[in-house]
């Protein structure tokens, strides 16, 4: 066997996809990229289910499903709040690949990724937190010293998202273009910093969320597919964020050859265009399984509402600038139901609908408004639920809405109410994006264009493997959940027992590592009781943030 590396430098490409990278690759417009695909083994990286970025970036920090990490969404449902939070590492089940090479006495650095806030203090290294940090000097707190010198040595460093909605004018897709290319910038040269700050680096990660929103956004001036637009002007403005990209590859990829490291690229879950977005509840409503509120549930949730916009009021009275976030609303306040009826409701959504049956657990404060509590009546409310999204079909084409429901209890062998996870996970139709709002527009309406969400996520990402000695060419596949354990590999490190990855294919021919044993398949114990909460404050930051990211309505 082959002897292990001294180190392994990660791009984090977040929604990379071949279906834009290669015609970028042929138009001449990543030639960086192009030059490190010629040395490398690369292929497809099969993401998390569900898809969604904060779930993902989890999945490829620990080596482990959603289904044993905990983190299945950007937000969590709070059964004994009966409220909506942010989720944040504090609720990671698992340790992940950065604590785990500073534990085995690595130095190693990570910037930018989603699911490390609040980020750990490395004696030798650093953690910089992503999306779910409320703003930079959150981000930074694990590394005083490395935090000073990013904001002397690095200004375009920022946690800042530019792609609030597709752009109207030619302008303004110009300007984002420009904000998004020094932001990749800012990223690449964070990573410098960082190593120069820690020169003794086994890993050193840099991920790039931007490229995420503008695809969500600007899909369609890629042209890349049948839904692009072919408009000269509008496409190289599109490919300007893409240069800027290969641009910021550039630059790690001198390091990683100045320093004699491996380059491993991944992404989260790739990308497609969107067709819209499906109207989960209302399909939940239209079955039976919701129930809406009459006369008197409707004053019944006037009340519930009165309640919440005077404990807003009242935390507002003291502090007028602070903003609001949907703790602000309880879940019983927020969805028109009769609670008393209701069998299942979807309270968050983005790339899944994310279902929970109203047994008395599940609905915290208002428990004596949930009409489940026998085992028999809760598995037969899921059933219910299930059934429903499961015969959804698209009123034109006659595809299958949701096609693929996973039933947690079944799939994962847990008590899902203990746990807190959903019931049901309901992945939808490729092209389509899941909605939780409840619009006007009635029964046997379930799916609406949405002119700012052009393109979404699908599983299939991108892998690359550059200076591991395999052979190159688009010979490597792999799942997300494998990327910790072939870093380990790489680096001679064994995978941990609780990691349900292993190192990619033709890695496993490089490293000297073994497994210290077989996961169990059942998840780590819980529930689990977090150190951590975001303030009010902070929560709805980053609320906003997802918001104007397109995740939340």
């Amino acid at each position: 066997m082959a002897a292990s590396l001294d180190r392994v430098l990660i791009l984090g490409l977040d929604g990379a996809t071949w279906s834009v990278l290669d015609p970028m690759r042929r138009r001449g417009v990543m030639p960086n990229l192009d030059a490190l695909l010629g040395s490398a083994a690369h292929g497809v990286l099969t993401s998390v289910e569900p898809p969604v970025t904060t779930a993902a970036w989890t999945s490829m920090s620990t080596g482990c499903t959603p289904s044993r990490h905990g983190v299945f969404d950007h937000r969590y449902y709070d059964a004994a709040a009966d409220r909506m939070k942010v989720n944040h590492s504090g609720r990671v089940r698992t340790p992940n690949l950065w604590r785990i090479l500073s534990d085995a006495g690595r130095s190693a650095a990570c910037l930018n990724v989603p699911g490390l806030f609040p980020p750990p203090r490395l004696p030798n290294g650093v953690v910089v937190s992503g999306m779910d940090a409320p703003h930079l000097d959150a981000a930074l707190q694990g590394s005083p010293e490395f935090a000073a010198r990013l904001k002397a040595e690095v200004p375009d460093y920022t946690l800042r998202y530019f792609w609030k909605r597709a752009p109207q004018t030619l302008d303004e897709l110009r300007t984002n273009a420009g904000l998004t290319v020094e932001s990749f910038r800012g990223r690449a040269e964070g990573g410098l910093l960082a190593d120069r700050m820690f020169p003794d680096w086994s890993a050193l990660m840099v991920q790039f969320q931007n490229l995420d929103p503008f695809q969500h956004r600007a899909w369609r001036y890629l042209n890349v597919d049948e839904t692009g637009i072919d408009d000269p002007e509008w496409n190289a403005a599109a490919e300007g964020v893409m240069r800027g990209l290969d641009r910021a590859i550039g630059l790690l990829g001198e390091l990683a050859s100045a320093r004699g490291a491996a380059v491993l690229v991944v992404s989260d879950h790739g990308f497609g265009p969107c067709a819209g977005r499906i109207d989960v509840n209302q399909i939940l409503l239209d079955a039976g399984v919701a129930q809406r509120a009459g006369l008197g549930r409707k004053l019944i949730r006037r009340g519930r509402q009165a309640v919440d916009r005077l404990r807003v009021w009242e935390a507002k009275r003291h502090d007028p600038t602070a903003r609001s976030a949907s703790f602000d609303q309880s879940v019983a306040g927020s969805f028109p139901f009769d609670w008393s009826r209701t069998l299942a409701f979807a309270p968050h959504q983005d790339t899944a609908a994310m279902v929970y049956v109203n047994s008395p657990s599940r609905r915290g404060s208002t428990r004596h408004a949930a009409p489940l509590f026998t085992p028999r009546e809760i598995d037969e409310a899921r059933g219910a639920a299930a059934d429903a999204l499961a015969e959804a079909r698209h009123p034109e084409t006659g595809r299958p809405l949701f096609p693929k429901i996973i039933d947690t209890a079944e799939a994962y062998g847990v008590d899902p109410a203990r746990e807190g996870y959903p019931d049901l996970i309901a992945l939808p139709d490729a092209p389509f994006w899941v909605r939780t709002k409840l619009g006007s527009s009635g029964a046997g309406s379930w799916v609406h264009a949405d002119p700012n969400l052009t393109g979404t996520h699908r599983p299939e990402g991108v892998v690359a493997l550059a200076g591991a000695g395999l052979a190159p060419g688009r010979n490597l596949h792999g799942r997300l959940i494998d990327v910790a354990p072939t870093v380990l590999d790489l680096l001679g490190l064994p995978v941990p027992s609780f990691m349900e990855g292993s190192p990619i294919g033709a890695a496993r021919a490089v490293g000297s590592a073994s497994r210290l044993d077989r996961p169990a398949k059942q998840p780590l114990n819980g529930p689990h009781q977090p150190a951590f909460e975001y303030t009010d404050e902070e929560q709805a930051i980053l609320e906003q943030r997802l918001a104007d990211l397109g995740y939340l309505e």
